[in-house]
């Protein structure tokens, strides 16, 4: 992304960020404010998302090889044969695994090294999640050849309502055939304008003579299908690229079709940021900014409040250094009647009655303090902060 656009991203998720946390604090049950913490929860999944692309195109026009370019790896070590297997959706982990998604459900797999083709064919998409720089980017959809016999829906068709845009891998030795030009007639005319026509195999020495030619004739007749036309030699853009996304080579890079390819998804990816932006500026305004702005937060009972303040300072005490411990449970008692003067409404009994107590406590640590005895004092302290936690679990006995 741009400066303006890294900018931009920050500042909005700052704000819904913020937003989210005064809903939080808000009535959960208040219509108004449930409609405008689910806004502003897909605010924040939009902002935070990675571009999502599916790679689509006819058997041996350069698809997994393209996809093994993007990803800098070959990734799926399968036992299938490649007209077997299902759409790839790989996406990024810090955990690498497999989770196969068909009729049955979604189940986890340790490994795909040892299904078969039979088990391929019943997988509706492979789920791959992979520690891969690229994949925080974008989301890569890897379908499978088009009029593929075995499989009644073409994938391409089925994963193109979750996507922001197609690269269609045409095989320049025959570029562009009339199936190729009827699948693409089914697909969203919006989604077709941002996608990529990626012509492939232009390194053999038969398509270089008449490359120019070819690439008139794809533009003429894909003019108002396509959002742009890239000749690639993907073999040599593979070599020219690391696993990180680094370039090796910035000449064969170049050269290869592979910079002007990326660079064109990392266009399309900046304008569909910029509509998500407008998007969420729109919800922010209209919808969560308004709402959030007016809540108030929910007073918090007082017995949730001292056993949250009570579990910190048990924290604080778990590494053994007592030093501290008498000073965090005083700490503890005049918060909690501080709280109680603020939220006078969200004591669960008389607040004059949980005030007594936590003075009497209080009240009592600070004479045994005086006195000078700490080691005697840290037990007796602890006994007496966990006599009180029992009293305000068994409140009708305080009423």
């Amino acid at each position: 992304m741009s400066n303006e656009a890294t900018k931009t991203q920050i500042e909005l998720e700052g704000t819904v960020a913020a937003a989210l946390k005064k809903l939080g604090l808000a009535d959960q049950n208040n219509s108004e404010i449930i409609k405008a913490k689910d806004a502003a929860l897909d605010a924040q999944t939009l902002l935070t998302r990675p571009i999502k692309i599916a790679v689509g195109g006819e058997f041996s026009s350069g698809k997994s090889t393209f996809v093994e370019m993007l990803l800098g790896q070959h990734v799926v070590q399968a036992q299938a044969s490649a007209s077997a297997m299902p759409t790839v959706h790989f996406q990024y982990s810090e955990t690498p695994g497999y989770r196969g998604l068909g009729p049955g459900g979604s189940k986890a797999l340790d490994t795909i090294e040892t299904l078969g083709e039979a088990d391929m064919r019943e997988l509706d998409c492979l789920e791959v999640m992979a520690d891969i720089p690229f994949l925080r980017t974008f989301e890569i959809f890897d379908t499978p050849g088009t009029s593929d016999p075995s499989r009644t829906v073409d994938q391409l068709l089925t994963v193109s309502s979750q996507v922001d845009f197609i690269i269609w891998c045409t095989n320049a030795t025959q570029a562009w055939r009339e199936s190729e030009r009827r699948m693409w007639e089914y697909l969203p005319f919006e989604l077709k304008q941002r996608s990529i026509l990626l012509v492939t195999h232009v390194d053999l020495p038969s398509v270089k003579a008449s490359l120019g030619k070819l690439m008139k004739r794809l533009m003429k007749e894909t003019a108002n299908i396509f959002g742009a036309v890239i000749p690639v030699e993907l073999l040599a853009a593979q070599k020219a690229r690391d696993f990180a996304g680094n370039i090796l080579d910035k000449a064969v890079w170049k050269a290869s079709g592979g910079a002007e390819c990326l660079a064109t998804m990392h266009a399309m990816s900046a304008e569909i940021r910029a509509e998500v932006f407008h998007i969420i500026q729109h919800d922010l305004e209209t919808k969560i900014l308004p709402v959030a702005n007016k809540s108030k937060p929910v007073p918090k009972p007082f017995i949730t409040y001292w056993a949250s303040e009570l579990r910190k300072s048990r924290s604080n005490h778990s590494s053994g250094d007592h030093s501290s411990v008498t000073q965090d449970y005083l700490k503890l008692l005049n918060d909690s009647i501080a709280f109680i003067a603020n939220n006078q409404t969200s004591a669960d009994v008389a607040p004059e009655i949980l005030v007594s107590r936590l003075k009497e406590a209080r009240n009592y640590i600070e004479n045994t303090l005086a006195q000078e005895k700490p080691r005697v004092s840290v037990k007796t302290h602890h006994n007496i902060i966990e006599q009180l936690d029992w009293e305000f679990r068994h409140t009708d006995m305080l009423s």
